[in-house]
């Protein structure tokens, strides 16, 4: 408690006083310290903001390739590529929309109204004006409008999880001015903007407002954090360079050899020039990929990860660090009882969460005594009945007696209820307290059945000086007694009995040493640990009670007859530790970043081998962090070695690490739920927020919301964005290799002397035919075999690497010289000689230059096959495993045989009807490249079965 000449200095430290500030000094400070209100920075006006979606590099060329391809006639594909281009642009636009959402968000978490002392009167006024030296009056149920500092708190308790994560209020307390300082976690002597008052009343001088609270700090780390381009962003912006080149040269060449060299007519030679240059650009590329991630995106909300930015689902592949938070994303965020400790006896209580089904073994001295529904399964669902009660009570009377005290002094000292809605059991209060109700309804004693046997008279309520909660009931047999729950050092302090062999007996120091052992075995496990105890009172002793206030506390909670000892942890989720198994088998690392403490997350890291004993782990709290430079924090993070857990830290400690990480070019997936963790969120390469459990502000900030608020379903997400991330480069591949090969056709006519094999509008048709539906459709390959046995990919690896380049470069080539060889064998089957001139309109020309068409639409189908893999052949991949690309090359094929022999497009595409011979030639031609593929591919499997064997 604060003494009077403390709480002076606080009124002078802050130039106020007990009657409040005057009207004249909130003027001033009002023009001073401005409203109290997260204020968002200036927004660019929403036209600007679109524009800049056009200043991608790669937009530009597009742009410039729609331009040409109008300025070619080519009205249709130069009105497809805009599209493509503005709903790109307005895909990005208003994801950017969206994002500013944060700041909004917080703003909501600001209660309108106050209640203050001003002139010495209680008032009521708008949240907004409060400024500091304002007295704030608290009381259940309220929010906390601003920063302040407690100088009055009776038995008050806040609700922090907003800005710590947290689930379970805090206990404040007054403490000595020096005392204030420290992480806002720690501060038990303030309240802080954005949280709420679950319990208790108290006053508090309000000492930062606006953007100078916790909540404006964080509202300004998350404005100020900028979001980074994702790999693939970057990635896009690399092709979009190399292609632009390509394709720049490509016009050029092709104009100046035909204006200058071949002495064709420029505008010719233009549109031809123009046309290729279309073709070298693959335009159904950013289309391509937008349909891809949009499908992947789909598949990951079926998966319970709901993806916002399409980038994202490409991103979540290349993770390599998942920072993850401790309470509801690996565990259940429900506080469950695992073990009692009564009467000499011990009990494991199985079952989880806050439904009151499950089972009990009851063990003394390590031998099992009684299992109570455990027989009769499944055990989680099974609900003790009276039937099972009678069954204890004929074995070991003593025994059902002391069960009996135990469950109704954890039932009737409480102020929670179980609610049961939507099949789900929640409880309404204090998770602790639900815990402990489910505990006695799951040992067969319901709340409401023991109220109906034992009536509350009066609540002695939970304080932090005494850490005690006393009850007292009146049985329907006129009997009272006082039932207690607390911290077990204070109960055992006050205890004089205990129960044992069913009697009453004297509880001496070795016995109470016994309980204390116990008590320290159990945190260390991590459970929270309560005690609980009763005595009898006398009619007497109660009615002085009620006349007494003082003397109610002080003589109730002596000579207790101590009950035991009650364990609960806040479990693992099942499904966690198979998820963390497979994380680490494909190579990613985890790190633990929590506002609870060190011991607790210790404890479920080692339950879900997150930590182990074969691996060197350490616990690194914030008040560690702030002694620990960058240097020495970055060694330890680069230690692939070293297993760390942070615990009680602050929202600067989060996005510290986070950067830091970032630092050493780690792509990292970032978990939150509360307001704390959207500055984290924000700067993560992903940022994943619960969709249960997580706040507008950690939505908005993040990437990815977790429908289920599960870890498991992370790994899942990343899973996907690995396959995502193979199948860009398969469809990547794919264009590029197609692209080369018309190059090589156009080129190799050219430097041959040759009429040319396609003209420009059947170069831009080959496109139409080829280009996005395949594509897409490896967009949605099925995931490779092993994908999660691969570490992942280096962050600074690029698509258009050296081997991925040479790869694409050998097998256009080795289309381009199939498409040459045919279309030449074509001439000569119909008569041509080496040096004749050809116009477009001779018959032989149109049969072999349709002949290069088709070929050359149907290598490419061929191609996709090749595309799925680098490695595996496709007949162990199966043919028909992706039916998605068997129906884009249908829907292809069809297209090319309509263009080849229906005479109505014949006549504006200038083809030719071919015979069956020519398509046996075509089909057969096609199929080389799968077999030179295959070929190359065994060579690979047996290169990387040698480097396996190695390792």
């Amino acid at each position: 408690m604060l003494k009077k000449e403390d709480i002076k200095k606080l009124y002078d430290e802050h130039k106020t006083s007990a009657n409040g500030l005057t009207k004249a000094e909130v003027t001033e400070r009002q023009a001073n310290y401005g409203p109290n209100a997260i204020v968002a920075k200036k927004r660019k006006p929403l036209i600007v903001v679109f524009l800049e979606e056009f200043k991608d590099l790669m937009v530009i060329i597009l742009i410039i390739a729609a331009g040409l391809a109008l300025i070619a006639g080519e009205v249709t594909d130069g009105t497809v590529i805009l599209f493509v281009v503005f709903l790109n642009a307005t895909i990005g636009f208003v994801q950017k929309f969206k994002a500013e959402k944060a700041i909004e968000a917080l703003r909501k978490l600001i209660a309108p109204h106050a209640r203050i002392i001003r002139d010495g009167k209680e008032q009521e006024i708008e949240a907004k004006n409060i400024v500091p030296g304002d007295i704030l009056i608290l009381g259940e149920g309220d929010s906390v409008t601003a920063d302040a500092i407690l100088i009055e708190a009776n038995e008050l308790e806040s609700m922090e999880s907003a800005l710590t994560g947290e689930s379970t209020p805090v206990q404040k307390l007054t403490h000595d001015i020096e005392e204030t300082e420290g992480l806002a976690a720690e501060k038990e002597n303030m309240v802080f903007m954005g949280t709420n008052i679950t319990h208790g009343s108290g006053k508090a001088i309000v000492v930062h407002t606006g953007m100078q609270t916790q909540m404006g700090r964080i509202a300004q780390l998350t404005t100020e954090t900028k979001s980074e381009k994702s790999p693939l962003e970057k990635e896009l912006f690399r092709i979009g360079v190399f292609v632009g080149k390509v394709a720049i040269g490509i016009a050029a060449i092709l104009i100046g050899v035909g204006t200058f060299i071949q002495g064709k007519e420029f505008i010719e030679t233009l549109l031809f020039g123009t046309s290729v240059a279309v073709a070298a650009v693959p335009e159904g590329l950013p289309a391509t990929i937008t349909i891809a991630l949009a499908i992947g995106v789909q598949r990951l909300a079926k998966k319970n990860a709901i993806v916002k930015q399409l980038s994202a689902a490409e991103t979540l592949g290349s993770t390599t660090v998942i920072c993850s938070d401790k309470t509801g994303t690996l565990t259940k965020n429900e506080m469950t009882v695992k073990e009692i400790y009564f009467n000499d006896h011990e009990a494991s209580v199985h079952g989880v969460g806050y439904k009151p089904s499950g089972y009990i073994n009851i063990q003394k001295d390590g031998k099992k005594l009684i299992s109570i529904g455990k027989e009769q399964g499944p055990y989680e669902d099974y609900e003790i009945t009276q039937k099972d009660l009678e069954f204890i009570a004929e074995k070991d009377v003593n025994l059902y007696e002391s069960l009996k005290m135990f469950m109704s002094a954890a039932a009737l000292c409480n102020n929670a209820s179980l609610n049961h809605e939507q099949n789900k059991w929640n409880v309404l209060g204090d998770p602790t307290e639900g815990a402990l109700l489910t505990l006695s309804a799951k040992c067969g004693f319901k709340k409401e059945h023991l109220e109906a046997q034992m009536e509350r008279v009066f609540e002695i309520s939970f304080d932090s000086t005494r850490k005690l909660m006393t009850v007292i009931v009146k049985t329907d047999d006129g009997k009272y007694y006082a039932l207690t729950k607390g911290a077990p050092d204070s109960i055992l302090d006050i205890s004089t009995k205990c129960i044992k062999q069913g009697k009453t007996d004297s509880l001496i120091e070795t016995e109470k040493e016994k309980y204390r052992t116990r008590n320290e075995e159990m945190a260390s496990r991590a459970l929270r640990v309560l005690a609980l105890a009763y005595r009898p009172l006398t009619p007497e002793e109660v009615e002085q009670f009620k006349k007494n206030e003082t003397f109610k506390k002080e003589e109730t909670e002596k000579g207790l007859i101590f009950l035991g000892l009650v364990g609960m942890i806040d479990p693992p989720r099942p499904e966690v530790k198979a998820a963390v198994e497979l994380a680490k088998k494909a190579h990613l690392r985890i790190y633990i970043i929590t506002g609870d403490h060190g011991l607790t997350a210790e404890a479920i890291a080692k339950q879900l081998s997150i930590v182990g004993d074969y691996r060197e782990h350490k616990v690194i709290t914030g008040i560690e962090l702030n002694k620990l430079s960058d240097k020495k924090l970055l060694k330890d993070l680069s230690n692939t070695d070293l297993d760390i857990i942070f615990a009680r830290v602050s929202p600067e400690h989060k996005l510290r690490i986070v950067t830091l990480l970032k630092e050493l070019k780690e792509i990292v997936a970032v978990t939150g739920d509360g307001v704390n963790d959207a500055p984290a969120l924000k700067k993560a390469d992903i940022g994943i927020a619960m969709g249960i459990t997580g706040t507008d502000v950690s939505k908005e900030a993040s990437n990815m919301v977790l429908a289920d608020d599960s870890f498991s379903s992370i790994i899942t997400a990343i899973k996907e964005g690995r396959t995502i991330y193979d199948n860009l480069k398969k469809f990547v591949f794919y264009m590029f290799s197609c692209n080369i090969g018309e190059l090589v056709t156009v080129f190799a006519a050219i430097a041959l002397a040759l009429p040319t094999p396609l003209t420009a509008i059947l170069i831009l048709s080959v496109n139409l035919g080829t280009d996005v539906l395949p594509a897409v459709a490896l967009g949605v390959d099925p995931a490779e075999p092993g994908i999660m046995s691969k570490k992942p990919r280096n962050p600074e690896e690029k698509i258009m690497n050296k081997p991925f380049i040479l790869r694409y470069l050998y097998i256009g080539i080795a289309i381009g010289i199939i498409v040459m060889a045919v279309y030449i064998w074509s001439l000569y089957r119909y008569g041509w000689t080496w040096g004749d001139p050809l116009d477009s309109g001779n018959l032989t020309h149109l049969k072999a230059s349709t002949t290069a068409f088709a070929l050359l639409i149907i290598i490419q189908m061929v191609q996709a096959f090749n595309a799925r893999s680098d490695r595996y052949s496709i007949f162990s991949l199966g043919i028909f495993s992706n039916l998605y690309l068997l129906g884009a090359i249908f829907i292809s094929l069809v297209l090319t045989f309509i263009m080849v022999e229906i005479p109505f497009l014949q006549h504006y595409l200038h083809t030719v009807s071919l015979n069956l011979d020519d398509w046996v030639i075509i089909v057969g031609a096609s199929l080389i490249v799968l077999f030179i593929e295959e070929v190359r591919k065994i060579f690979v499997r047996k290169k990387l079965a040698a480097q396996e064997a190695l390792e």
